[in-house]
């Protein structure tokens, strides 16, 4: 692989959701392009988490989630497993 090759990368929350905001925020730095999936539980939401989910507003990131949530929408299982398998990288957060 080219080492200044445009990367996709799919950014996996499942611990610190704050901290996989602005992981995949900081990805789009660079030109690459980010996938947000919270597979730790429902998002609550905190004003930093608005403060975040600006951010990525901003980085053109439509973060999904892997459970009910209110705030995210969902993505499947079947979805979710075709957007891991086609990403060049996957970071688990």
């Amino acid at each position: 692989m080219n080492s200044n090759a445009l990367r996709s990368v799919l950014v996996i929350a499942l611990r610190d959701p704050l901290e996989a905001m602005r992981v995949a925020a900081g990805i789009t730095v660079f030109g690459h392009r980010a996938e947000l999936v919270f597979a730790h539980g429902p998002l609550e939401v905190v004003p930093a988490v608005e403060a975040l989910a600006e951010l990525l507003d901003l980085a053109d990131i439509s973060p999904r989630s892997l459970h009910d949530d209110d705030e995210v929408p969902g993505i499947s299982d079947g979805d979710f497993h075709a957007l891991f398998e086609s990403v060049d990288f996957v970071i688990n957060v």
